[in-house]
């Protein structure tokens, strides 16, 4: 009922905004719900994530 509105927006950005405090990090989409891509032209920022930053990379277990 409030989807592209002003209200939806703006609450929208206050979840990011906490996300971002919280460190979850969440792709981010185009309109269309598809990934975003990261612009290789701005090496300090990454655009596929909200946040701006990839996570680290997870270790990967050893094996016995």
């Amino acid at each position: 009922m409030i989807e592209n509105t002003y209200i939806a927006d703006t609450i929208d950005r206050a979840f990011d905004g906490l996300d971002n405090m919280l460190g979850v990090h969440k792709r981010a989409r185009l309109a269309d719900g598809k990934f975003k891509a990261d612009d290789k032209t701005t090496p300090e920022v990454n655009e596929a994530w909200k946040s701006g930053k990839s996570p680290a990379k997870k270790k990967a277990k050893k094996t016995k």
